[in-house]
């Protein structure tokens, strides 16, 4: 039964990479909302300057891209127990703590995208989906593995690279190059436009804080009729406008976190 499974942390919790990207996403909200209401304070004078949040901790393992390579398959040379043959033991999961790990999977992915919420029965829909092309999947490699067993070699690398494109998705490869694109690319895009957003606001910092009496100052001191009093004005900015971020995943979050515990507690990962 589903609730004597204990499933550990490695094969259930969210990828490193992705989850920081989207703490990214959220930073990159909230640092333009602050942003715009900097914009609005000299028609709020009671408006509460606040300091801009701290940039998210990034994952402590480096992240890097790995050099294209020939043959194209040769992609780490580093001594995990899987490249050097030791035995991996998987958990065998019920068809319901599977459904509920897949959900947070799809419910993480959204986020990823950029949607800040949904409904459940959405969610579902998508899970669904993906149980399907799951299903699909294996029964393929399950036949692709015992046709090779029967006749040997199919012109394939493997039974993985046949049943990719059986399924039309191309070759194995093109998943190493969808991670160094829509993962780590992507985060590093979102790293540096969380970086610029901070040093826009951090620039507009000392214009908003400066009191009234310092905003416009008159030169005491006149020599002659003739002289005009120097009124001084802080640097404005550029009037360039905010590129529109996507919404707030703060909701995403919270739905992400408690389905994060329910499995957790359900079935013994913590």
């Amino acid at each position: 039964a589903d609730q004597n499974i204990t499933v550990g942390p490695e094969h259930s919790t969210m990828e490193e990479n992705v989850l920081y990207t989207i703490k990214l996403i959220q930073h990159a909200r909230k640092v333009s909302e602050l942003i715009r209401l900097a914009g609005t304070m000299d028609e709020e004078a009671s408006a509460e300057v606040k300091e801009c949040p701290p940039m998210p901790t990034a994952p402590a393992q480096e992240m890097k891209q790995e050099e294209e390579t020939y043959p194209p398959n040769l992609k780490s040379k580093d001594e995990t127990p899987f490249m050097l043959g030791e035995p991996i033991i998987l958990p065998e999961l019920g068809r319901e703590v599977t459904k509920e790990i897949l959900y947070k999977s799809v419910a993480t992915i959204c986020a990823h995208a950029g949607y800040d919420s949904a409904m459940q029965s959405s969610l579902q829909v998508l899970t669904d989906v993906a149980e399907d092309f799951f299903k699909k999947f294996t029964k393929l490699l399950r036949h692709s593995v015992d046709r090779e067993d029967l006749y040997g070699n199919s012109g394939f690398a493997d039974a993985m690279e046949r049943v990719f494109h059986e399924m039309r998705l191309g070759s194995v490869t093109r998943l190493h190059d969808f991670y160094q694109n829509r993962v780590l690319l992507y985060r590093h895009q979102w790293q540096k436009q969380c970086q610029g957003l901070v040093q826009q606001y951090e620039a507009l910092l000392p214009s908003v804080k400066r009191e009234p009496d310092e905003l416009v100052r008159f030169k005491t001191e006149l020599e002659s009729e003739e002289d005009i009093p120097e009124i001084h004005f802080p640097a404005m900015a550029d009037g360039d406008c905010v590129d529109e971020l996507q919404s707030s995943l703060e909701p995403g979050f919270q739905m992400l976190h408690s389905l994060e515990q329910e499995v957790a507690i359900k079935y013994g990962t913590i």
